[in-house]
Parts: structure tokens; C-alpha cells; sequence
């Protein structure tokens, strides 16, 4: 029976030329005829033969390669999909499953279907042969990326912590004009851990030549594991965020100009410690913002932003506040191609509560190096933040206000020759020291995270 079929279809291969009579062909015949086929450009021929095959050996991988790389070839590239995924599943090595991987991913983009096409990518780096095949399909998976009129971010990070709550080191109480007392358990520093999950999908609507337009959802999550013996339940520090932005941007002759608006809620919970319980609080955000990026010349970029955001907290102590934000920023190409940086922020925030009231400025300073230094990529940075609330108030007005002076620094360390499936590890250490005249914000944070990036 194998062999009247494959017969026939050689009959086919001659029919618009010259008659033949059938000629019986073993089951590896065939599979030579329809390679061969497929490599001169007959995919039509090579699509018949395999699939005679497979009608009698469902399973046979050769022929399952031949319709997946000859199917989309004669505008079927579902069939061809379909027939990559068989392959991917009956194959025994890398380099075969290598081979369905690359073949499932180039139908499912001649589908459209980009997404789905840098999935069977990211499963190829899995079982890339060597570190040119894995570079090709790397540079391949961030085409079908910029392509795609969907994007995906997904990160993790976990994070140990001298102070995962932003607690007070000393648990005395002092503010100017109010009695010294003690503080609560979960306003100490705790130590502990901070699990964070942040996913990202973002849709484009429109694309010209010098204009793109998106829309996006955001959700973050973030999960505390206090490790040192304390009444203050885990949960209480745990948080949600949703975000829905919508984003147009537009190339200039001399940059480009964006203009970004976005809706979002936080939750949060808020503790009563002799219970041990919390209640569920939120605020709900909404925000427009505008961004200029102005590249001086052919090293120095100059950024500029300006933004207003308006929050309403449930609870009904807090109300509404209302933030204006400023930032303008620097950034120079050194000959060596690194970059170095600096940023100026100013927020002035007016809420119904005084304590929610007050005016920040941020002076951040950056380098990033261009090239790997050993296995590792680095870059740094650092800066201060100044705080004042003028009226903030405790049992009673805190005399001249509260301020705060916080100094920071972080650095984050990439392992880019650490690679799995496209995704990448990280690590990144934070430090801050912040004085305040309100021993309530008087802290000081460390923390060492792993955190998990895309390549594309």
C-alpha cells in the first residue's frame, strides 16, 4: 500500500511534462523525492509526497519538517504550524527540536500571529546548537517584537531586606512641638523578604511613518515574608496596582514628542495591630503627562517632562491630592560609548490632609557602561532627595514642618551571558539613608534582589 502511494504522487511530479508510468518507491525514497522537491522549489510536490507519508506514519518527523517548511510556502501556514508542533513533539534531540521550533515560529508569523511565533522562538533558544544559531534567533525573536502590534513585559524579582515595611530604625518617637512616645511595632524596620511580579501588555492602534500610538494595561504585585518575631502579619504590607495608559508619540525633526494619559488603582492595607487584622484601602490615580527628548547633538540627549496626577484614597482621614511633576534630564556619550547622566524632579503635592501636602526635589546622577565588563554588564547610580511638608502634623503641628533628606545609591548587574529561553537574570542592590526632623522617617534600607529581564 506505502508504495502504490508514493507511486502515484511521483506520477503527479511528471504528469505536466513527459508520462510516466509508477514506480515503486520505499517509504525512504519518498521522503529523499519530497526533499528534494522542497529544496527545488516545488513546495507544492513536497507537500503531497510528505503528506502520503503521514497518512500511513502519522508520526514520522521527516515528513512533519517537510509540511511545516512547505505548507506556508503554498499559503497554508495553520497546516504548517500544526505539522511544527508535531515535530517539535516526536523529535529525540536538541537540534531536531531546534529545527521544529524555528519552522513552528516562521508559520505562525506568516499567520500574523507574532506573539504565539516569538513563544516557539524563546522554546528555540532553548535547544539552540551552538552560539551563532542562538544569536540568529535572538536577533530574529526582536524582529518579530518590533513587528508585533502586541508587546508583553513580564519581570520577577525577589528581594531581601534589612527594612521591607520603610519602618523607623529607633523606636523612640520625636518631632519638633510634639511629646516624645514609642512607636508601634509595624512602624520599626523589619527585615525580611519582598517578592515583586510586574506583567505589562501594550497594544498598538496606530503606526505611521512618524507616529505610533498605544494603549496598555499594567498589574503589580508585591508579596512581604517578614522573617524576625513580630506580631505585624505578613500581609499587611502586601500591595496591588492595575494601570490602564494610553500613549501617542511622535518623531519630530529634532526628537520626539509624547503625550501619555493613564487610569490606575493601588491597594494597600492598612493594620490594626492589637487585632492583627487589616482592612482592605486603595487610592485611584489618574494621569497626563507629556515627554520631549531633544538630541543636542550627536552624543548629548536632552529629556524634559511634565505631568499632573490627581489621587482619591478611600480612606476618608486622607481625601484627594493633587501632584504636580517636573523633570528634566541629561545624558553624554563618553568616547568609550558609555553614558553618563543626571536628572533633575521637582513634585509639588497638594492633598486634603496637611500630611499629605508638600513640595520634593531629586537630584539623581547616572553611568551606564556600554560594554560588558567580564561576564557581567554594569550600571550605576546615585543622587539625594529633599522633602518638605510645611504643615505636617502629628498629636500636634510639627514645629517648622517635617523634612526629610534622603541619600541613595543602586546598582544593577547583568548576567548577559546567562540565557534561558530569552530571558536573563539581574541583580540589584538599592541603599538609602534618610534624616528627618520626624524620627518616625529617620531609616535606613539595604536590599539585594535577583530579578528575571526579557531580551526582547
Amino acid at each position: 500500500m506505502n508504495q502504490f502511494i508514493f507511486a502515484a504522487a511521483l506520477a503527479l511530479w511528471g504528469a505536466g511534462a513527459v508520462a510516466q508510468t509508477t514506480v515503486d518507491l520505499s517509504v525512504d525514497q519518498a521522503r529523499n523525492v519530497a526533499t528534494q522537491a522542497l529544496l527545488s522549489d516545488d513546495p507544492g510536490l513536497a507537500l503531497q509526497i510528505a503528506e502520503a507519508i503521514l497518512s500511513q506514519q502519522p508520526d514520522d518527523r521527516t515528513s512533519l519538517v517537510i509540511v511545516a517548511a512547505a505548507a506556508p510556502r503554498v499559503g497554508d501556514a495553520p497546516r504548517g504550524r500544526a505539522a511544527g508542533v508535531r515535530a517539535w513533539r516526536v523529535s529525540t534531540t536538541d537540534t531536531q527540536k531546534y529545527e521544529a521550533a524555528r519552522l513552528t515560529a516562521l508559520a505562525a508569523a506568516n499567520e500574523e500571529r507574532f506573539t504565539l511565533a516569538a513563544f516557539w522562538l524563546r522554546r528555540a533558544l532553548t535547544v539552540a546548537p551552538n552560539e551563532d544559531e542562538r544569536t540568529r534567533t535572538l536577533n530574529d525573536a526582536r524582529n518579530v517584537t518590533r513587528i508585533n502590534p502586541w508587546s508583553t513585559q513580564l519581570s520577577f524579582s525577589l528581594v531581601p531586606s534589612n527594612n521591607v515595611n520603610g519602618g523607623a530604625e529607633d523606636e523612640s518617637s520625636t518631632a519638633p512641638g510634639n511629646p516624645t512616645g514609642t512607636l508601634s511595632e509595624d512602624a520599626l524596620a523589619l527585615e525580611g523578604w519582598r517578592a515583586s511580579l510586574s506583567f505589562g501588555a501594550q497594544y498598538r492602534v496606530q503606526e505611521a511613518q512618524n507616529s505610533r500610538t498605544t494603549i496598555g494595561f499594567t498589574y503589580q504585585a508585591a508579596r512581604v515574608w517578614i522573617t524576625e518575631e513580630t506580631r505585624v502579619p505578613d500581609e499587611a504590607f502586601n500591595t496591588n496596582s492595575y494601570d490602564v495608559s494610553l500613549r501617542h508619540d511622535r518623531a519630530l525633526e529634532n526628537g520626539t514628542l509624547s503625550f501619555r494619559a493613564s487610569r490606575g488603582l493601588f491597594e494597600y492595607r492598612d493594620l490594626d495591630l492589637p487585632t492583627q487584622t487589616t482592612d482592605y484601602e486603595k487610592y485611584d490615580i489618574w494621569r497626563l503627562g507629556v515627554d520631549r527628548r531633544y538630541p543636542v547633538n550627536d552624543r548629548t540627549l536632552l529629556s524634559l517632562s511634565a505631568s499632573r496626577e490627581w489621587l482619591s484614597y478611600l480612606a476618608t482621614g486622607i481625601g484627594e491630592v493633587d501632584r504636580v511633576l517636573l523633570s528634566g534630564g541629561v545624558s553624554y556619550q563618553l568616547d568609550s560609548r558609555d553614558r553618563v547622566s543626571t536628572t533633575l524632579t521637582l513634585i509639588d503635592s497638594d492633598g486634603d490632609s496637611v500630611n499629605y501636602t508638600s513640595d520634593q526635589q531629586t537630584l539623581s546622577l547616572g553611568y551606564s557602561f556600554a560594554d560588558p565588563i567580564g561576564p557581567i554588564s554594569l550600571s550605576v547610580g546615585g543622587g539625594i532627595k529633599w522633602s518638605d511638608y510645611p504643615e505636617y502634623r502629628l498629636l500636634n503641628a510639627v514645629t517648622g514642618g517635617r523634612q526629610d533628606t534622603t541619600a541613595f545609591a543602586s546598582a544593577n548587574i547583568g548576567f548577559p551571558e546567562i540565557a534561558y529561553a530569552g530571558f536573563t537574570p539581574a541583580l540589584r542592590l538599592d541603599l538609602s539613608d534618610t534624616d528627618s526632623n520626624v524620627s518616625r522617617f529617620d531609616r535606613t534600607t539595604f536590599s539585594a534582589g535577583l530579578t528575571i529581564r526579557s531580551q526582547f
